[in-house]
């Protein structure tokens, strides 16, 4: 499963109620022609809290089994809203029970596929304090391994799932374990123009910044006199926060070494579950860029990888062809010539 699990793709909107907006046969063959071997597919965790849920789980066995059918492995990743984060605050107990029975209902639908093909993630991004997460993490681990005893399951730190945290965790009792964090670094560079925040988030008023770059660059200068001329000066203070450090290869390098750092300290596998670029508004040669030093700095530590996302605003799906964009898959897959 950790071999499949080398480079992968995010699969958001495979349950789009609009049959036509799901990712098709034809673009998930190209990938997997392509070298892709594993998909990570978001599940949702507010259809599956429902007592009618049974709709739900029939259509993510029928996904899984096309999936299986184009020679992927896939990953069961339960992806909740700010819900989940309340549920504990408000009662811990309570929402480690919710999330148990949640996760029941998935097991025992998976039980009898091959857990060399299948994997399941406990929760995307936990929104709660790491020492509240880290116990609950064990304890559903135990609970998923008695209905799975031979399934690898897929555990991150809480919160956006930083490389610092896993950094500062020690492994659960259980060696059939992956780890995974996010890497979306630079954050600004990575998130500019995000639209989700409203409209006095700083990253909204951000675009066209270079990667890599530093402070003193012209093209980010005149970025920032433009930022303060239109009197968006949260968001010029943002980008000259982020730059006090440049965006380069050392500060990636550092980031990942620090994940390869913790993999061989505890002899326990890392993958990057999520990376991506925003492609509204950042230039098209730097989003590339950048996605081809992770994937770079990942392989050169035999950390997988899984990008995020297929066809929305991170996507790697061509609006104008609907297939996979060719540059984009040359900088996560490049072609050996």
């Amino acid at each position: 499963m950790l071999k499949s699990m080398r480079r992968g793709i995010n699969l958001p909107g495979w349950d789009n109620p609009d049959e036509s907006q799901r990712p098709t046969t034809a673009q998930l063959q190209a990938l997997r022609d392509r070298g892709f071997t594993h998909i990570r597919l978001p599940l949702d965790e507010s259809q599956l809290s429902r007592s009618g849920s049974d709709a739900y789980l029939d259509q993510m066995f029928e996904e899984i089994i096309l999936l299986l059918s184009l020679d992927y492995a896939v990953s069961l990743d339960l992806h909740a809203g700010r819900t989940i984060g309340a549920m504990f605050r408000d009662d811990p107990q309570a929402a480690e029970r919710h999330l148990g029975d949640v996760w029941k209902k998935i097991t025992l639908r998976i039980r009898l596929l091959d857990p060399a093909r299948v994997a399941v993630e406990l929760l995307n991004e936990p929104d709660m304090a790491s020492e509240l997460w880290w116990p609950v993490a064990g304890r559903l681990s135990a609970d998923i391994r008695r209905i799975l005893p031979a399934t690898t399951i897929v555990v991150g730190p809480a919160g956006p799932q930083r490389h610092e945290a896993l950094a500062g965790l020690e492994p659960l009792d259980d060696a059939n374990i992956v780890y995974a964090v996010h890497y979306y670094d630079p954050f600004v560079f990575t998130h500019q123009g995000a639209d989700w925040g409203g409209a006095d988030d700083p990253l909204s008023q951000l675009r066209g910044l270079p990667y890599p770059a530093k402070l003193t660059d012209p093209v980010v200068q005149e970025r920032l006199a433009a930022l303060r001329a239109a009197g968006h000066d949260e968001a010029a203070e943002a980008l000259r926060r982020s730059l006090e450090e440049p965006w380069d290869e050392m500060a990636m390098t550092a980031a990942f070494d620090m994940m390869s750092g913790w993999s061989e300290r505890h002899s326990r596998p890392v993958i990057v579950n999520e990376f991506g670029v925003l492609s509204y508004h950042a230039p098209r040669q730097s989003r590339l860029d950048w996605l081809a030093a992770v994937r770079a700095d990942a392989e050169e530590r035999c950390i997988g990888w899984t990008h995020w996302d297929f066809h929305d605003g991170f996507g790697l799906i061509d609006p104008g062809t609907g297939m996979p964009d060719p540059d984009i898959l040359d900088a996560l897959v490049p072609e050996v010539r």
